[in-house]
């Protein structure tokens, strides 16, 4: 008989509860990514899965647990969970390996099914169906049980409030935890994320992933990663790795983060101006490091005495930008010989006075527009993401009281010469006609139904395209006229 982890009552001596989620490190360093959703599903799943669970398991994810857990308080319905459950389906995650010097790798399915409730029913008894059961692939599951390999474990409630790419890059934090420091290439982490062509700049890539994400984990997981220690390891004038600083919290800064004691939390807050330096970072640590970033250049090539560098910094009024600044604008002024009395006297004075330069001010006047340029695309994002989670709402709503919207979609595309070799293309590849299943796996198809029941259906959709395409054609018109000023 098969065995179902079915939903336990909450109590509230569990309500501070441990509950450990466990990997195998190579499971850990896969290619996947999931969604806000997808990873709450799969996180949650984690957790119900013990040390001496069999194959044939099946487990059972009821809505009201996910939303208890992650204490959500949206009226967000039962869909989601379904959404959730039915994405990971169709998802794979890929492991490689190394063999005779070459690489490979093996791609394994998820699921071997999920079990879940149909949408667009409701009356009374309908609550007692919100769940879904779920049977893990039985070659993933060796990643995830009995493991003899060398796995990650940690508290789930580690994960609650990151993002998803804060839960990949914790994770593999947590997994040299003991150690103490992890050095990871930043292709391989756009690798395990699935961005590979994503974030061509590292600027982009640090701003928009790695900060925020170290952010995260710093305000809501038992691991402290010194924003100001991360070290980037660059190859020419390109940054191809990072080397992140390990702390683990103390007990009393873990309790403080749970919420289990009213005192404030002891870790650093995000500023205008970086991080703040709190009991964490201590003066002198800040001053070393400082000292020893730009010992090379001011100590070794201006002929500053260490003494004098460090009586400077010691003064708190002087960071990394400050410095970097002073040192472009005295290499600038030597080189065009303009510096009259000695290198090292006019670079303390260059940092003491801000002394700067028109390239300086143009450097600056460049590095605003691409921080603007950022938050504006990011901006763009969020707009587009919610327009979109609205219009697949809309589209479920639809489709649950009418089968034939997304039939006629399906219509409309095949009546397109391109697309309809695209289809023929695929349906040969799998040697027989595409089901609306395939439609909905596959990224390119899947956009192009929703468009086509967007412009079959607009009356449904005019609200939704009101509120949201002015908005977001400003945002663009505004990126496309500051692209033009670079």
């Amino acid at each position: 008989m098969v065995k179902r982890k079915t939903h336990i009552e909450q109590v509230p001596e569990r309500k501070n509860t441990i509950k450990l989620v466990v990997k195998s490190n190579d499971l850990v360093e896969a290619r996947y990514m999931f969604n806000a959703w997808e990873h709450r599903f799969f996180g949650f799943l984690m957790t119900l899965i013990g040390k001496d669970d069999s194959a044939e398991d099946v487990y059972r994810i009821w809505y009201r647990d996910i939303k208890n857990e992650y204490k959500l308080k949206s009226n967000n319905s039962y869909d989601l969970l379904r959404e959730a459950a039915r994405s990971l389906r169709s998802k794979s995650v890929y492991i490689g390996w190394i063999k005779d010097e070459f690489r490979r790798g093996r791609e394994y399915s998820l699921f071997e099914f999920v079990d879940y409730l149909e949408g667009g029913q409701s009356g009374s008894g309908v609550q007692g169906q919100e769940y879904v059961d779920v049977k893990i692939g039985q070659d993933i599951k060796r990643y995830l049980v009995g493991l003899k390999e060398k796995f990650t474990s940690y508290d789930s409630r580690n994960t609650y409030k990151l993002k998803p790419y804060a839960t990949r890059i914790y994770e593999l934090l947590k997994q040299f935890e003991n150690l103490g420091a992890r050095t990871i290439r930043v292709q391989d982490l756009k690798d395990m994320f699935l961005i590979e062509n994503e974030y061509p700049k590292f600027s982009t890539f640090n701003q928009s992933v790695i900060q925020p994400s170290i952010k995260a984990i710093n305000e809501h997981t038992d691991l402290y990663i010194n924003p100001k220690r991360i070290k980037k390891i660059k190859k020419g004038r390109r940054v191809d790795a990072l080397q992140f600083t390990i702390q683990q919290k103390t007990p009393q800064e873990i309790k403080q983060i749970r919420k289990e004691e009213p005192e404030p939390l002891l870790i650093p807050e995000q500023g205008e101006e970086g991080v703040k330096v709190d009991s964490i970072i201590d003066e002198d640590n800040v001053v070393d490091n400082l000292f020893e970033e730009f010992r090379e250049v001011v100590v070794g090539s201006f002929g500053v005495s260490p003494q004098a560098f460090i009586n400077m910094l010691k003064t708190g009024n002087y960071n990394k930008p400050s410095i970097q600044q002073a040192i472009n604008v005295t290499r600038r002024a030597k080189a065009r010989q303009e510096i009259r009395t000695s290198v090292a006297g006019f670079f303390l004075k260059a940092l003491k006075d801000g002394y700067t330069d028109a390239k300086e001010e143009s450097r600056k006047k460049q590095k605003k527009k691409e921080a603007k340029m950022e938050k504006l695309k990011l901006n763009l994002a969020k707009l587009e993401d919610e327009r979109n989670q609205k219009i697949n709402s809309k589209i479920r709503d639809l489709t649950s009281k009418d089968e034939t919207v997304t039939r006629l979609a399906i219509e409309k595309l095949t009546s397109n010469t391109l697309m309809k070799a695209v289809i023929s293309k695929k349906e040969k590849a799998l040697g027989r006609a595409l089901e609306i299943d395939d439609y909905r796996s596959d990224e390119r198809l899947r956009g192009m139904v929703i468009n086509n029941i967007v412009d079959t259906q607009k009356e449904h959709f005019q609200e939704i395209l009101n509120e949201y395409e002015p908005q977001i054609d400003s945002i663009r018109k505004e990126l496309q006229k500051l692209g033009k000023l670079f």
